[in-house]
């Protein structure tokens, strides 16, 4: 009998447990040479709060990491910029930058990447759109050629397999011993 509310209450914590994160949203630059992918650390930032703005280099080929960027980020909002960091080189291809977002509002996160592997290249951005002091499903992204809003899962493709399992096995159990149905915790 313990061991069915073990099984009980491991079900339920595998659901409770599974972790929430955001996938970066991943854009090309305005020249689509390179892929630039963004997330914060908050998910949904607040004023006030620690934030970390992280971002990578994606090689539109391999799909991997690309090492060995020259780039260039500015934080702006309502066309003043409010942070920036001059022209600097990544030798991982993925970088997190602490900053603190002063007030709420929409801020435009813009990346320019002006060299790949040691070698300049014209200069090109991807902009990202974050709303400080709201929702998580309310930020997007846009590049200089368009804008699209993007709904950033809270709970991932694998959250949900998850959860698929634990119900499926959860009916397996209770339909080869049907005397779980009366389990009292």
């Amino acid at each position: 009998m313990m061991s069915k509310k073990y099984f009980v209450i491991l079900a339920v914590f595998a659901i409770l447990v599974t972790p929430a994160y955001a996938d970066p949203i991943v854009k090309p630059t305005s020249a689509g040479t390179i892929n630039v992918g963004f997330t914060t650390d908050p998910v949904a930032p607040n004023p006030g709060d620690p934030t970390q703005i992280k971002i990578s280099f994606i090689n539109k080929q391999t799909n991997q990491i690309q090492p060995h960027i020259d780039y260039r980020i500015s934080v702006m909002q309502g066309g003043n910029a409010v942070f920036g960091i001059p022209i600097t080189h990544t030798a991982e291809g993925a970088v997190s930058i602490p900053f603190t977002f002063q007030t709420a509002g929409t801020y435009q996160v813009i990346v320019d990447v002006e060299g790949i592997l040691f070698q300049p290249i014209p200069p090109e951005t991807a902009t990202f759109d974050l709303n400080v002091g709201s929702s998580p499903n309310t930020n997007s992204t846009s590049t200089t050629n368009s804008t699209v809003n993007n709904a950033i899962p809270e709970f991932p493709l694998s959250s949900l397999m998850i959860m698929a399992i634990v119900v499926g096995v959860t009916i397996l159990f209770v339909r080869v011993h049907p005397s779980l149905t009366n389990i009292r915790l």
